[in-house]
């Protein structure tokens, strides 16, 4: 069966692979197949891959982009543990409505949003497309009024702690058209990097 190897399916995409809806409501009735949420299942029991929450979220929003929050926990660079699901959504669509998990959604203009800096990765079995760690930076700190001042900051110091590029950072900055405004933080990337080193130094000595 197309979810014995713990993918994600919806039901639409079952149906196109010739599995009939009756036959997917008998194998969750009998604890063989799960339902995750509306429309999309799982084979019960599967292994939980890291970010399997955001596969649940891009097979019921394929167009989205999951940003800001949910990205940075992803990735490690940040502390928070989001209560929602931060998906970046097209300006002229409705944000959709889940019933599970429960999702932020962001709404952004023009190409740019959905391409610089988004990368897809395969979880499940569900494209995920995703802000990479540097547009994430980018996104936390020009939404700073949405995230939080030192949610943002936290987003870049973890960033430069963990070895990340200032230049990717500033490039993907001008590419979506905000280099100038957060030109003053792109800068200071370099000197916490290097202070988290001579922190890292000073502790291994004292260890």
């Amino acid at each position: 069966m197309l979810l014995a190897d713990g993918s994600m399916w919806r039901m639409k995409d079952l149906l196109a692979e010739g599995i009939a809806a009756q036959t997917v409501r008998r194998a969750v009735a009998a604890g063989t197949v799960e339902a995750l949420s509306r429309g999309v299942y799982r084979r019960a029991g599967a292994y939980d891959e890291h970010g399997a929450i955001l596969a649940e979220v891009s097979a019921r929003v394929p167009d989205g982009v999951i940003c800001l929050f949910s990205a940075a926990d992803f990735h490690e660079i940040t502390d928070v543990t989001p209560r929602q699901i931060w998906v970046g959504i097209p300006n002229n669509r409705r944000p959709p409505k889940l019933d599970w998990p429960p999702i932020r959604a962001v709404r952004w203009r023009g190409a740019p949003s959905f391409d610089v800096g988004v990368e897809e990765r395969v979880i499940h079995g569900v494209p995920v497309r995703m802000t990479t760690p540097a547009r994430t930076v980018v996104d936390m700190l020009r939404m700073m009024k949405t995230v939080g001042e030192d949610r943002a900051l936290e987003c870049l110091r973890d960033y430069a702690a963990n070895g990340g590029s200032a230049g990717e950072v500033r490039v993907i900055a001008d590419r979506i058209g905000v280099g100038q405004r957060l030109r003053p933080y792109v800068s200071t990337i370099p000197y916490l990097e290097a202070g988290h080193a001579k922190q890292h130094r000073s502790d291994w000595r004292k260890s």
